[in-house]
């Protein structure tokens, strides 16, 4: 019962949090959200069921972020 209690409260802090951040200036929310948002994740893939994680690890792996692919430098001008 404990963990579903926390796990809605926790959600309702982070959703409530972008809502005031939205509606004011202070980085306050923003980071309150931010912080609320990282540990629901967490929390949410540390009691997630296996089949969950293999299915985020084959979604990582199917994404290509053009970021992170290489780029072609030229060293040598002709």
């Amino acid at each position: 019962m404990m963990i579903p209690l926390f796990l809605t409260m926790l959600l309702l802090t982070t959703i409530t949090s972008i809502f005031i951040y939205q509606r004011t200036n202070q980085e306050v929310h923003l980071v309150l959200a931010l912080f609320t948002a990282i540990i629901f994740l967490i929390w949410g893939l540390a009691i997630a069921h296996w089949s969950i994680h293999i299915l985020a690890l084959l979604a990582l792996l199917c994404i290509r972020i053009p970021l992170f692919s290489p780029k072609t430098i030229k060293i040598y001008e002709k």
